[in-house]
């Protein structure tokens, strides 16, 4: 992983960011210091005992009221019935994050990565806007659901090595309306990243790899307008798709045109025609173990769309891969993706999967932040409000990154058995254990505090009115009634 600031530019990075805040920017910044080097704090408010926020606790809640919040606010969602477009307002501060992403040397693009997380608000009566959300469980034979918000992260994935730590760059991290779903937003993000003419990957080739649940035709057909943008989905293994139809000598004068071939059906390997193309990788784990891959490939494929969003003429690159052992033996069931965009040629098989193996990085990203960042963890009645915490989190995760060749690993005393060659591999965590002395020898852009004496508070016999509860909101479909006719 390439060095990415020097100590310089990694104070210069602090002081942009912290012209960037409009209100209470010397809060934020000791915020974001007591969440960079939060090891201990279970809690958002313990982070007001943490020494590099040298003020009281009442200044750490005010900072995040204070903060922005995502740029896709609800007036700016697109309803369930509208394609989002291209976004004229660019992120906050998407032109700083840009300064720390790194160019890619080894691969011909610039790799992003989208997905959704859950932050579970079951308890929060107050809370408005509430819906069912996925979330796994442990618990065989529950659903892997609960109730509270989601929120779709974009985000870049730079180069590294099997031996290097698994980071990401967040770019955005926007709430999921309970109006709207994971796909649309997607999409608003992935158009705001790639309209803006500042960003480095401007006329770049860049490829976005996402999971089964972005793999349709309403994720896909609405950004090929993006030219430069090549898109890799997980594809659900009882797909059926259709080959290329094959042109008539003479079209016939009358009639709907042919818009589909012969049927691809992923399930039926008798509909399968001949592949045109056949890789084969190998890599290995951590462990020793090495696992040969087979790529195969067809080529000018089709999905069935709508009026809406016709999709006929769009095609596509569907790959199958097969993992076994160095015995045979398979590993893995057959993972079906799918490879949309203009300039899909310019990329390998064998790249596509190691680009698409690299996604599972965001899980990393997501779990980190919720154990260490505390991402889940602030209880507040106002949804703008947890908005806004999770743009701190965001934020926090960013400096981690841009400061993590400044660290050094420090392992516990319980630790000592770490081979030296895995302590060499600076992670997320480890940069939070090195932060206080970065920081101490660095210092920060923020004021010391000054005292303001004691708030006189609420006066004698003022009452509150109790805030108003929301039901759980739940996106079911009406039921189609039947009616009888009488014989």
């Amino acid at each position: 992983m390439p060095v990415i600031l020097t100590k310089t530019e990694f104070q210069g990075f602090r002081e942009q960011l912290y012209n960037e805040f409009e209100h209470r920017a010397d809060s934020k910044m000791d915020l974001l210091d007591a969440l960079c080097s939060n090891n201990y704090s279970p809690s958002v408010f313990q982070l007001s005992l943490n020494p590099l926020f040298r003020r009281g606790y009442s200044a750490l809640f005010k900072a995040i009221e204070g903060s922005p919040s995502s740029p896709l606010s609800e007036e700016d969602t697109p309803q369930p019935e509208d394609i989002p477009l291209q976004q004229g307002d660019e992120f906050q501060f998407l032109d700083l994050i840009a300064q720390v992403v790194p160019t890619p040397k080894q691969r011909p693009f610039f790799l992003f990565g989208q997905d959704c997380t859950s932050i579970e608000r079951r308890f929060a009566q107050t809370l408005e806007d509430r819906g069912i959300v996925y979330q796994p469980t442990p618990i065989k034979g529950n659903k892997p659901i609960t109730i509270g918000h989601s929120y779709s992260l974009i985000a870049v994935l730079p180069e590294r090595t099997d031996e290097d730590a698994p980071w990401t760059i967040p770019l955005d991290m926007s709430r999921v309306p309970t109006e709207s779903n994971s796909t649309q937003i997607g999409i608003a993000q992935m158009n705001a990243v790639l309209s803006n003419p500042n960003m480095p990957w401007t006329d770049e080739l860049c490829v976005l790899v996402v999971d089964s649940a972005y793999g349709n035709h309403k994720f896909l057909t609405p950004l090929q307008e993006h030219q430069n943008l090549v898109v890799v989905a997980r594809s659900r293994s009882n797909r059926v798709f259709y080959q290329r139809p094959i042109p008539c000598e003479k079209p016939p004068s009358k009639g709907h045109p042919t818009w589909y071939g012969e049927r691809f059906d992923l399930k039926d390997n008798e509909t399968w025609h001949e592949p045109s193309e056949v890789d084969h990788t190998s890599y290995q784990t951590r462990r020793g173990r090495t696992i040969n891959v087979t790529i195969t490939a067809w080529n000018n494929m089709l999905m069935r769309g709508t009026k809406k969003l016709p999709t006929h003429q769009y095609t596509f690159t569907i790959l199958r891969i097969v993992s076994v052992d160095e015995s045979g033996k398979s590993i893995f069931k057959p993972m079906w993706f799918i490879v949309m965009g203009d300039r899909r040629d310019e990329i390998s098989a064998v790249q596509t999967y190691q680009a698409y193996r690299q996604r599972f990085d965001l899980e990393h990203t997501f779990r980190l932040k919720k154990q260490n960042l505390l991402l889940s963890d602030f209880e507040t009645p106002e949804v703008e409000h947890e908005q806004q915490w999770v743009q701190l989190v965001m934020l926090a995760y960013v400096q981690l990154w841009a400061a993590h060749a400044l660290a050094v690993a420090l392992p516990r005393p319980w630790e000592s058995d770490i081979k030296p060659e895995a302590s060499a591999r600076i992670s997320p965590s480890k940069v939070q254990q090195d932060w206080n002395r970065i920081i101490s020898q660095l210092g920060t852009p923020a004021a010391a505090p000054k005292p303001r004496g004691i708030s006189p508070g609420r006066q004698l016999g003022q009452t509150q009115t109790p805030r108003p509860r929301f039901p759980v909101v739940k996106n079911t479909k009406p039921k189609k009634t039947v009616t009888k006719i009488a014989a």
